[in-house]
């Protein structure tokens, strides 16, 4: 037997098919639409640095786009993403500051923290991650600031001279730290961000063993 046909040959009668719907009323559509979009802004890298900003969503989506982002939120928090708010000066952002979240970045992070054995399979070496380690240690130890040809110093006491400068080259590709108008080495937005840096700095001193936390992304 195929198809619609009965025993006996004769066509049996078709049941009405249901008219296809778009997942219900038109707002509930047009709120679809604006989640997909969101997610697709806040995930899509188009420079250096991830993300979007407040004023680019609420352009894409309106007013309401901090109910959408929410719900975004929500969804990625299922898959261990969420997403974070920070300021540019690196501060995380009350979600109900309209004009501070204007300029604010929004990006997603993971929403735990990764174990130096993930970090590594997410494709970060250990003497990448123990670079990233010691150049950051530094920076903060100098207060926030510490001059490049110090941490390249530093670094070519554990590492070969061709991987210091390649240790630093990264962290400032990367977003991890930047480079000001003094030749300083300051911590960028990034590692405000995505780094859990009391962890991570205890791990460089010795007090956080293997599972210091760390959330590098996936270059």
């Amino acid at each position: 037997m195929t198809g619609g046909a009965t025993m006996n040959g004769d066509e049996a009668p078709r049941e009405q098919e249901a008219p296809v719907s778009s997942h219900g009323s038109p707002k509930e559509v047009e709120l679809t639409s604006k989640v997909r979009r969101a997610a697709q802004m806040l995930l899509y890298q188009r420079h250096r640095v991830p993300g979007v900003k407040g004023y680019e969503l609420r352009r894409s989506l309106g007013r309401g786009y901090m109910r959408v982002v929410k719900i975004v939120r929500t969804e990625l928090e299922n898959i261990g993403l969420t997403v974070k708010v920070m300021s540019e000066d690196g501060s995380e952002v009350d979600e109900g500051d309209e004009e501070k979240l204007s300029t604010s970045r929004f990006f997603v992070v993971l929403k735990d923290s990764l174990s130096l054995y993930e970090a590594s399979t997410a494709g970060w070496s250990i003497d990448d991650l123990a670079g990233m380690a010691v150049t950051l240690a530094t920076i903060v130890s100098r207060r926030g600031k510490a001059p490049r040809r110090e941490v390249e110093r530093i670094l070519r006491e554990k590492f070969p001279n061709w991987k210091a400068e390649l240790f630093v080259e990264r962290c400032v590709r990367r977003g991890y730290v930047a480079v000001d108008e003094d030749n300083n080495l300051v911590l960028d937005w990034r590692s405000r961000g995505e780094l859990d840096l009391q962890k991570f700095l205890q791990y460089v001193l010795g007090a956080g063993g293997p599972e210091a936390s760390a959330q590098p992304r996936n270059e």
